[in-house]
């Protein structure tokens, strides 16, 4: 009986408590408090100044750098402006410059309010009841405008002129896409080999610029060393055609010049290259080691005794004597050779008249007058 008893006091209590908990929660969800997104602790408040704050909700919180440090206690519209009332943690200092966006996190997200504070250290700083006026704030845009955008974007032809470009260019490649691989390839590399020499190029560009900073510096001696070169400029402008006759004369001149053998030489035998192999003999005698002036010495010791009085003599041996015209029992003579007679002097006249013309000829050219 006595734990019957005990079995009918606990079920009662429970039901008294079960009936209580009812009875609280009667007043429905909207009676529970929720937490608050406010700043804890002392406050101060700005106010800043927004063409429009459309989106923005009660309490919507107030970030810096991505954190929170307030949040917005009112908003109230005047002269076709809102103005937003900030409370902000009193750690938070500001600067005068501080610019203030109205940000969504996301697209269809709540709006909050985004601070971006000023980087000049020598501004005031704001205090309690100082106002951030309307040039120095942003509106976040609407959902509206954004539902605007996303739909101008897709029928207002933006996709289909991106599907139409790609498509032409695919014709202008028609079937060359190695060709126009190949292309990017050499490109890429192009821009990796001067990627690799930036140094090279960043001396090159700061060698012009020294060079161009250097002219500039003498730009004045430079005017004046072009203005003394004037007089002369116009001098050789003003005797262009006598210098221009002087090059004629010269280039006719070493043209003549050109034809005598002695200078031009021909394709077996030239002065030059006569001259050239002496040269050579001469320096291969004067670095022989081997060299030996013995010959030389016994040569010039004849000579010495050859010319060491007021006359000279010789030892010669004459093995063949022979008169051209005359002949001897070595040399039947020449036939055709016979002494002086009237004809020799024409001839002789001849042959120099002969050979002056072969000089002028070769002075003046052929079409002489």
């Amino acid at each position: 009986m006595m734990r019957r008893h005990a079995l009918r006091v606990a079920r009662g209590a429970a039901a008294g408590a079960l009936a209580t908990l009812l009875t609280a929660c009667g007043g429905g969800l909207e009676s529970v408090p929720l937490p608050s997104p406010g700043a804890s602790g002392p406050t101060y408040r700005l106010t800043a100044v927004f063409s429009n704050a459309l989106n923005l909700p009660a309490k919507a919180k107030v970030r810096l750098f991505g954190a929170d440090v307030g949040e917005v206690s009112a908003i109230r519209a005047k002269r076709f402006n809102a103005y937003v009332v900030m409370e902000l943690k009193s750690d938070v200092a500001l600067r005068e410059g501080t610019t203030v966006e109205l940000r969504s996190a996301t697209p269809l997200g709540d709006v909050f309010v985004q601070i971006r504070p000023s980087t000049n250290r020598q501004a005031r700083v704001l205090h309690d009841g100082d106002e951030i006026p309307l040039g120095a704030t942003a509106a976040a845009p609407t959902v509206e405008e954004l539902l605007n955008s996303l739909a101008l974007l897709v029928n207002g032809g933006a996709i289909r002129a991106l599907t139409t470009n790609i498509n032409g260019a695919g014709r202008a490649v028609g079937g060359r896409g190695q060709k126009l691989a190949a292309l990017i390839t050499e490109t890429t590399t192009f821009l990796s080999r001067m990627t690799a020499r930036t140094q090279q190029l960043d001396a090159t560009l700061r060698s012009t610029a020294r060079m161009a900073a250097d002219l500039a510096a003498h730009q004045e001696t430079l005017n004046a060393a072009l203005s003394s070169g004037a007089p002369a400029l116009a001098a050789i402008a003003d005797n262009a055609t006598r210098i221009a006759d002087v090059t004629t004369t010269v280039a006719r001149i070493t043209r003549q010049l050109s034809r005598f053998p002695s200078l031009q030489g021909t394709d077996a035998r030239s002065t030059t290259a006569d001259l050239n192999r002496l040269s050579a003999v001469f320096n291969d005698i004067s670095v022989d080691p081997n060299l030996s002036l013995n010959a030389f010495n016994q040569l010039l010791t004849i000579l010495i005794k050859s010319t060491n009085s007021t006359s000279a003599h010789a030892l010669l041996e004459v093995s063949q004597l022979a008169l051209v015209p005359l002949p001897d029992k070595n040399y039947p003579g020449d036939i055709g050779f016979h002494g002086p007679d009237g004809t020799d002097w024409h001839a002789m006249i001849g042959g120099l008249r002969y050979e002056w013309n072969m000089l002028l000829g070769r002075i003046y050219g052929a079409d002489r007058p």
